[in-house]
């Protein structure tokens, strides 16, 4: 490989490291708030009738905060922002998850995407996929990632001071 085959090649992969790396960075901070939500709601808002154990993982999350949110009258008013949010980290997890758990497939951008091979289990047998991301896309959805970042901290900071207001008022 020449010198310059060499450069590029680099090149190409720290543009897809930093890409790949902002989206691991930024889905972690969503998400970590998503998990404060669900260890206010499960410790101080009687969410242990919705669940029979503290979920860890995003669907079951997401489950359970449909469940509390819908069925505890004190959180209605933040119903319709909690139901936003969870749509959106359904909405980006899919991409988010063929990112983390597939391959690069090529380090050069092919027809202006990045591409990654992703292996899935169907019905017992391996299948391989190929995942396309556009480039032009991408500008997108770190917009898409901040704001899910930033609505889930949100959301997480009015719960608690539900939950402080709650505290006070019960002393």
């Amino acid at each position: 490989m020449s010198d310059q085959a060499y450069d590029s090649a680099k090149n190409d992969l720290d543009t897809i490291a930093k890409a790949f790396g902002f989206v691991v960075i930024q889905w972690g901070q969503a998400e970590q708030s998503l998990d404060l939500i669900v260890a206010l709601l499960w410790h101080s808002f009687e969410g242990k009738q919705h669940a029979r154990k503290i979920p860890f993982m995003l669907e079951p999350k997401v489950a359970f905060l449909r469940k509390c949110f819908a069925s505890l009258e004190a959180l209605h008013p933040l119903k319709g922002d909690a139901d936003f949010l969870l749509k959106e980290f359904e909405r980006l997890s899919a991409l988010r998850h063929d990112l983390i758990h597939g391959a690069i497939a090529s380090l050069a951008p092919v027809d202006g995407h990045f591409v990654l091979s992703k292996l899935d289990v169907r019905e017992g047998y391996h299948h391989v996929r190929e995942v396309r991301i556009a480039i032009t896309a991408y500008p997108q959805l770190v917009t898409e990632l901040v704001a899910l970042g930033r609505r889930s901290h949100e959301l997480g900071t009015k719960i608690f001071d539900f939950v402080k207001n709650a505290e006070d008022a019960a002393k």
